[in-house]
């Protein structure tokens, strides 16, 4: 066994361990310690056992009883405070700069990730940064100024009006408008790495191989300390420390990324190292580069983030180029900001959102564990000739798309958006998809990751029951990344292929817009559905008037299972047998006991989004399964007359 395929191994172990779960991960440890043995010999088994233990040292949980700490980050309505290696977030605090010593005064909230079918960005971001929670802030005092170049960069960036697309290319800040190619080339990093290729070929022009290593390694250590340690700084170094062994390339790629997991094991699944990582392994082993990039691009960015673009994949190598002229644009407006209008159009030009045709270029889904295998195996699993890789390409991208057309299943999804409102409606076979409100502006990163979760890329319906910010804050980010066939906030029926969302209510004069909710009935196959916007008890009763003989089995609580909603009534007339609440009790203490108590007295069961995550009821024939993202399942019948 050679040296490289030893390293080789024992990433594919790190990566094993990293993505075991907590209860099992000392089984699948010592099982892995095994394999190694036999496989590779003890020498391999040692590195992984040490790599392990170095990275459980490192990040072993750590308090502090002090709030003193530095500056890291600055964002729009956010301070990021890093105190012995834990982030904390400050709201609202000004008149503090970048790596300004401060001690704080105030009380630490724990951060809480609700659950929801998908991998929660916010989850993601706070699991990678070690974030863990936000501080209440009584006093401030600042310790020390920062008085870094870092610090002075930002705050002349911070001057200038183009100052957000320039904070996302040097201090890695979300793109003010976040299209396809700022999302692949700004947050995986690959700029950075781009421009070290870039670098290293001018470089090769006028000093040989050792001398032009020797310069770029200085080149990022100065990078290191000017700006700090980043993940993808020490990505990009790590890489580059490793051509000072004499190791083939599958030998330093396997060897630099194992040792970044030990330091980062929490960004397994981030772009910027499962891209690149599976790039240089894709070259290590000597495949064709632009064929089979194009076989397993397409699996790697539907598992991350549910959407592949085909545009950005077939033209990657210019759309490099493109991001490393556009990196260097971005330091000359820096200093010459009179080039900042033509700066910010190239951004804009290049997020690809005013170019609909771009729409029909993307695959939306999650692969699933299944299909994942069998796309790595039938692409991997012997050495294939270039046809043989387009068809198995072709093959597997129709699958991708087929198995969404074979789903009988109609589904109603309620989805976990904190103090908001959102629900997905979706018809079988994938014949179409309506939703109703859609959270806050606040929550449409998750809105948008659960519906390219489920391969929404259309929706023929989105109705906003009313313009509250908890039930439209969504429809902006909607309108860019989706095509919509229909927008309603108005009294209308919505119907497709024979199925019909009710609306019931008629806007009424005088009375307050949370009153003038739209109210929608959804039946199918015997289940009935009552989605209440934020109608109060007076408009409960007016619906009783105008239906007396409306029957729901699963009714969206009205105004998030507030005491003014819910009335005694409503609950006599409907004879509900489940409950959804859509609430975060933090923001309003909803729901109210009094509506709990409601619920109980008429034997109604009921399921939160804040406590069961997101709620999904799928029905077949006349069985319909009620399941959340926090595990809970369940069986309804209803008989089909």
């Amino acid at each position: 066994m050679s040296l490289e395929r030893g390293f080789f191994f024992v990433l594919i172990s790190t990566i094993l361990f990293e993505l075991t779960a907590t209860p099992i991960n000392l089984p699948v440890f010592c099982l892995l310690l095994i394999f190694l043995y036999r496989r590779v010999g003890p020498y391999f088994s040692i590195l992984f056992f040490s790599l392990v233990c170095l990275s459980i040292l490192l990040h072993f949980p750590s308090e502090s009883n002090s709030l003193c700490g530095k500056i890291v980050d600055i964002r729009e309505k956010v301070t990021i405070l890093s105190i012995d290696g834990n982030e904390y977030s400050i709201f609202e605090q000004k008149g503090m700069s970048l790596d300004d010593q401060v001690c704080l005064i105030g009380t630490i909230v724990p951060i809480r990730i609700g659950s929801t079918f998908v991998s929660n960005p916010i989850q993601r971001w706070s699991n990678q940064r070690n974030h863990r929670g936000s501080i209440d802030v009584e006093s401030v005092e600042i310790i020390l100024k920062g008085n870094s170049f870092r610090n002075r960069l930002f705050e002349r960036i911070g001057k200038i009006d183009a100052s957000g697309w320039l904070k996302a290319y040097i201090f890695n800040h979300p793109a003010p408008q976040v299209g396809h190619f700022t999302a692949i080339f700004l947050s995986s990093g690959l700029i950075v790495s781009s421009l070290v290729s870039v670098l290293k070929g001018i470089l090769g022009y006028f000093y040989t191989e050792k001398i032009r290593q020797y310069i770029t390694t200085l080149i990022l250590l100065l990078c290191w300390m000017i700006f700090g340690s980043s993940f993808i700084l020490s990505r990009i170094l790590l890489s580059d420390g490793c051509r000072y062994f004499k190791l083939k390339a599958l030998g330093r790629v396997s060897l630099a990324y194992a040792l970044l997991l030990c330091f980062y094991p929490h960004h397994l699944f981030h772009p910027a190292l499962l891209i690149p990582c599976t790039l240089s392994l894709i070259n290590a082993f000597d495949y064709p580069r632009f064929l089979t990039r194009m076989a397993i691009l397409p699996l790697i960015q539907t598992l991350l983030t549910y959407r592949f673009d085909f545009v950005t994949a077939l033209f990657f190598p210019i759309f490099r180029f493109i991001a490393v002229i556009s990196y260097l644009f971005a330091w000359l407006c820096i200093f010459f900001p009179q080039f900042t209008v033509q700066f910010v159009k190239i951004c804009e030009w290049l997020s690809f959102d005013g170019f609909h045709f771009f729409s029909y270029l993307r695959l939306v889904g999650y692969p699933g564990i299944l299909l994942s295998a069998v796309w790595l195996i039938l692409v991997f699993s012997t050495r294939l000739t270039k046809k043989q890789l387009i068809v198995r390409l072709c093959g597997l991208l129709l699958l991708f798309q087929l198995r969404l057309f074979i789903n009988p299943f109609t589904s109603v999804t309620f989805f976990n958006v904190a103090q908001a409102d959102s629900a997905l409606i979706e018809l079988p076979y994938k014949q179409g998809a309506w939703l109703i409100d859609t959270g806050r502006a606040s929550t449409s990163s998750l809105l948008r990751a659960n519906l390219w979760y489920r391969g929404i890329s259309h929706l023929n319906a989105v109705v906003i029951s009313h313009m509250d910010n908890d039930h439209s804050g969504g429809l902006v980010m909607l309108q860019k990344d989706f095509s919509i066939s229909k927008i309603t906030t108005d009294h209308v029926d919505i119907e497709h292929l024979g199925f019909s969302l009710h609306s019931l209510l008629e806007k009424k004069e005088g009375v307050s817009d949370n009153d003038n909710s739209l109210v929608h009935l959804f039946s199918i196959n015997g289940l009935t559905y009552l989605f209440l916007g934020d109608v109060s008890k007076d408009r409960e009763a007016d619906l009783i008037r105008k239906f007396p003989f409306l029957y729901a089995d699963v009714i969206k609580l009205a105004h998030h299972g507030s005491k003014t909603s819910t009335s005694e009534g409503l609950l006599a007339n409907l004879q509900p047998r489940l409950a959804i609440i859509s609430a975060d009790p933090r923001v309003y203490g909803h729901p109210h006991k009094q509506t709990l108590r409601t619920l109980w007295q008429f034997r109604v069961p009921y399921l939160s989004t804040h406590r069961d995550g997101d709620i999904r009821i799928s029905t077949l024939g006349n069985f319909h399964f009620v399941m959340s993202s926090a595990g809970g399942f369940g069986i309804m019948r209803t008989v089909i007359k």
